[in-house]
């Protein structure tokens, strides 16, 4: 059981496209476990202390559709496609169920706390820029809750019954410090997600430098293999026009431009088929994956796998860049 709880938490069975969405799903399902846990102990709370069985029972629904939530293996890489919207309706119930609770105990129960806690916890799951019109939407139905709670005498649920006067001074300071809780951990867990955006930016910074090195590293290889062959700028002009329109021609004039090229590689390995030495010989006149796709009418996807096939067969190690290798050959 714990080993699964485990996995759960580090979200090992999921698969995602790189680390930032890895530590971010952690994130998020800690968050839910500190939902779990919070509706959790109110559930207990108001059936030890008030004795209300129909409000517990509704509130120990609620706390295991969290739980269920938790334990849903590949949830996030899953249902990508709705999880946004999934997290809007998430938004909305969390504030009906705080106006429920409101008009259930009166107003002098102090639950109105909980609105700000949830508007505090916005920033965790949404991008301002991004999810602009999500927020306003739930900010607006979380002010209008709120305004229709305070300022208006809603009579359409039932009172409790099992609270007396002089519960309401422990309600409200329960309440109170479970909302400032609760804002403390929506701080926490924003401060996270911003950890994991500045640590994603500076990788992001330093692998467009790496690239940018790496470009410039190809293009004076290539300059030096174009001096070493003696080509002109009409021959270059002529080898990569046949290139990017995928002629039959193209080998055949490279072999003529490039002589050594098809002799080195095919001495490393005899077995390359013609389609993976005509990727080699893309690579070698410096064609990065994109144009290398769009010259063969082939897929990105495609074109990577061609690559990690052709890594494989000339036992290129993992740290070194393929086309850095190609073009050295």
């Amino acid at each position: 059981m714990m080993k699964k709880f485990s996995k759960i938490m580090n979200s090992e069975n999921e698969v995602f496209d790189n680390d930032f969405e890895r530590n971010y799903a952690k994130l998020i399902n800690r968050y839910l476990i500190f939902l779990f846990l919070l509706f959790l102990f109110y559930s207990v709370f108001i059936i030890l202390f008030f004795g209300d069985a129909v409000s517990s029972v509704f509130l120990t629904f609620i706390t295991f559709f969290w739980f269920v939530l938790i334990s849903i293996e590949g949830k996030i890489s899953r249902y990508r496609k709705i999880l946004k919207k999934t997290i809007i309706i998430v938004f909305i119930i969390l504030t009906f169920i705080v106006s429920f609770f409101y008009i259930y105990t009166s107003r002098n129960a102090g639950v109105e706390y909980f609105y700000f806690s949830i508007l505090f916890a916005l920033p965790f799951f949404f991008n301002y820029k991004k999810d602009y019109h999500s927020i306003l939407f739930i900010v607006a139905i979380i002010a209008l809750n709120f305004i229709g709670c305070l300022f208006f005498e809603l009579n359409f649920l039932p009172r409790s019954q099992y609270i007396m006067n002089a519960d309401f001074k422990i309600i409200r300071l329960l309440n109170i410090i479970f909302s400032f809780t609760t804002f403390l951990i929506d701080i926490s867990f924003i401060h996270q997600k911003d950890k994991l955006i500045n640590g994603l930016m500076k990788e992001t910074e330093i692998k467009n430098s790496t690239i940018e090195d790496l470009l410039k590293t190809n293009n004076e290889l290539m300059k030096q293999q174009i001096i070493n062959n003696n080509l002109t700028e009409d021959n270059i002009a002529e080898i990569l026009e046949l290139a990017e329109m995928d002629s039959p021609l193209f080998l055949e004039k490279f072999q003529i431009y490039f002589p050594d090229f098809m002799p080195s590689l095919l001495k490393i390995n005899s077995g390359l088929i013609s389609s993976e030495i005509h990727i080699c010989a893309l690579m070698r006149l410096n064609f990065d994956t994109k144009k290398i796709a769009l010259c063969t009418n082939s897929s990105v996807r495609a074109i990577e796998s061609r690559k990690y096939r052709i890594r494989k067969k000339l036992d290129i190690p993992s740290d070194i860049n393929i086309n850095n290798f190609i073009l050295k050959i």
